[in-house]
């Protein structure tokens, strides 16, 4: 082994194999400086037991040890950060392995895929499979509860358009970006009734006049604002608001599963809006049909 990898080894063993040094690294690095009495305190091992850890850490450069109080080095800050990424990253995969690992993840960029672990507490929602194509609910309430809404929709579901209606006349501001044949499934339909044949997943029955007035009306609104995507790799539902954030994507065979990666903390609000951004990078906006 050369004298790289060897220190490597060495550091990985001193954080890995030791819960009590690993969770020192990050106490000091989410706390600050602390004392030996604050230490004890921290953690329920006896002081004794903590001493040969700290030195440990002391010795690696990873830990400062000045007038009593303990610190994080420079490269202690450094690599006790990218420790904290690290478990959380293992942790949003491992809490949701079967989302993870059986959907199409191509959709989401390299720079927001490797930062999942900001996502925080997820959970899977997971339609009754005797309403498959109902909408979440707990998705619409706190749609319905927001001051903003950013949706990317790779397909149309029947509700959506009353959806958008009532979120609209609510006052909240609406962002919505289409797949270009969902755009133009909606455009068609616009179209006077003796030139359009409608299908059976036609996404309204409503008379053609009341549709397109209402299409028309939500592309004019002032807190309204429609784009369509150029961009090839596309999820099937991505919703983003300042109260949740909830991701639908193709599985590995290409199909759908109407299941929704939801959570509503913070970290994933923040990582949901970039990845609406990046979604929204790769569109046009629409002002009329």
């Amino acid at each position: 082994m050369n004298t790289v990898s060897g220190t490597s080894s060495s550091l990985l063993d001193a954080i890995f194999l030791s819960e009590k040094r690993k969770n020192l690294l990050l106490l000091l690095k989410e706390e600050g400086p602390k004392s030996s009495e604050e230490i004890k305190n921290a953690f329920d091992f006896p002081w004794k037991s903590m001493i040969p850890q700290i030195k440990k850490l002391v010795d690696l450069g990873l830990v400062i040890h000045t007038d009593g109080v303990y610190s994080l080095s420079e490269m202690g800050v450094v690599i006790a950060t990218n420790v904290q990424f690290l478990l959380n990253t293992l942790k949003i995969y491992d809490d949701n392995k079967a989302f993870w690992s059986e959907h199409d993840l191509s959709p989401i960029p390299f720079h927001l895929l490797i930062r999942i672990g900001e996502l925080g507490q997820c959970k899977v929602l997971k339609p009754d499979l005797s309403h498959m194509f109902k909408v979440q609910e707990d998705i619409v309430k706190c749609m319905l509860d927001s001051s903003r809404i950013m949706v990317f929709a790779s397909a149309i579901h029947p509700a959506y358009h009353l959806l958008c209606l009532e979120f609209l006349e609510k006052g909240i501001d609406v962002t919505i970006i289409l797949t270009e044949s969902v755009f133009e499934s909606i455009r068609d339909e616009c179209l006077p009734q003796e030139t359009t044949s409608f299908s059976d997943s036609s996404v309204l029955k409503l008379e053609i006049p009341e549709y397109k007035k209402e299409v028309q009306f939500f592309l004019t609104c002032k807190n309204s604002h429609f784009f369509v995507s150029d961009g090839e790799k596309k999820p099937m539902m991505l919703v983003v608001t300042d109260k949740i954030f909830a991701l639908s994507l193709l599985d590995k065979n290409n199909r759908i599963d109407r299941n929704y990666l939801v959570s509503s903390e913070p970290g994933a609000l923040k990582w949901g809006e970039e990845l609406f951004a990046y979604y929204k990078q790769n569109s046009r906006q629409v002002l009329s049909l």
